[in-house]
């Protein structure tokens, strides 16, 4: 599967777990960029309307996303979006939307997306029930939650460890622990997977429906 990412100096750090230098440095970034598969995989051959990204971050994604819909709309809690808007055209993107907004509460109106994608997202909000109601609030009624999530893990944590210099409780909580629990109470799974197996899981990732 080919995978679009920008080149390396179009992007900009944006926040203290915005770790995009991370796709290019070997070997964590076939970790990363296992994560971008596994999202472009699940979203299918199909172009969307209308797709949000939560989180987005340095904008890292956003060229690969940009081919799986006309419209494309990313928000993320930080304020750095001059880069990103530069990224975007840069790389070609017509039509764009960046804002400065938090999943678990946006402006957006009620069934706005025909896709919301969330890579390495959920695990760092505060409240992921609020935000998992954000998600069903602004996603139309047929439309796909596409998602993944890292998971307790010593291999991952060893990787996450030796990059960051912190322990992944200090990045996490204890997020990770109940994380797909609460994903699936809230939607129904279309499909799930998982890097390395179920039983000795890296990631999760969802392709998710309301339910």
């Amino acid at each position: 599967m080919k995978l679009t990412l920008p080149e390396k100096g179009l992007l900009k750090k944006t926040g203290e777990v915005d770790y995009f230098d991370w796709n290019y440095k070997f070997p964590i970034k076939h970790i990363q960029k296992y994560r971008f598969k596994r999202i472009i995989q699940m979203l299918g051959n199909q172009n969307y309307d209308t797709l949000l990204e939560a989180g987005t971050g340095s904008g890292i994604f956003l060229p690969e996303l940009s081919k799986h819909c006309r419209h494309l709309y990313a928000i993320d809690i930080h304020h750095d979006f001059d880069n990103i808007e530069n990224l975007c055209k840069k790389t070609g993107i017509s039509d764009f939307h960046l804002s400065t907004q938090s999943i678990d509460q946006t402006n957006f109106h009620d069934e706005s997306f025909d896709a919301i994608v969330a890579v390495s997202v959920l695990e760092f909000v505060p409240d992921i029930l609020k935000a998992l109601g954000e998600i069903k609030r602004i996603l139309k009624k047929d439309g796909i939650f596409v998602t993944i999530c890292p998971m307790e893990n010593n291999f991952l944590d060893f990787f996450l460890s030796l990059y960051t210099r912190k322990k992944p409780i200090e990045e996490f909580g204890n997020s990770r622990q109940k994380v797909t629990t609460i994903i699936e109470s809230n939607f129904t799974i279309l499909k799930k997977g998982y890097l390395v197996g179920k039983y000795f899981p890296v990631y999760t990732h969802y392709k998710l429906k309301k339910p």
